[in-house]
């Protein structure tokens, strides 16, 4: 009897164990809490329905967030578009000079994105533009 008793509790621990695991959310990854850190989480930006995956993220010894993302020359994945996505108010330049920076702040984040366009080697080959975000919390003391 005891021994039925002690595998009932058993099974009913490891039931109680797994719907914990399973339904509690996960927390953020380090690529995603540098994103947080830096405004840039696709969670801080819900109206714009979609983001972009940094291809860098690291937060600098002096606290710096910083982030680099790929974006291509297209009417999807474009300089403007990332920039309307994450709420950056600036008119991209797309000729000109082949680096560009804009600075904005989030919340209490101040972020500088320094745009890089990289033309493409070969006549008709495909355009990209490197952006850093560069993101630090102001002191407000």
């Amino acid at each position: 009897m005891w021994f039925l008793a002690l595998c009932a509790a058993w099974a009913l621990g490891a039931l109680a164990w797994a719907a914990v695991t399973l339904l509690t959310p996960a927390g953020d990854g380090p690529q995603e809490a540098v994103e947080r850190k830096a405004g840039m989480h696709h969670e801080q930006h819900r109206p714009a329905g979609r983001y972009y995956i940094p291809t860098h993220a690291e937060v600098t010894e002096d606290g710096t967030a910083v982030l680099r993302y790929e974006v291509g020359d297209s009417q999807d994945s474009g300089v403007e578009d990332f920039l309307r996505t994450y709420g950056v108010d600036a008119e991209p330049q797309r000729t000109g000079p082949a680096e560009v920076t804009y600075s904005d702040r989030f919340g209490d984040v101040r972020r500088t994105f320094t745009v890089t366009y990289n033309p493409s080697p070969e006549p008709g080959g495909y355009d990209y533009a490197r952006i850093t975000v560069r993101a630090r919390g102001t002191d407000t003391s």
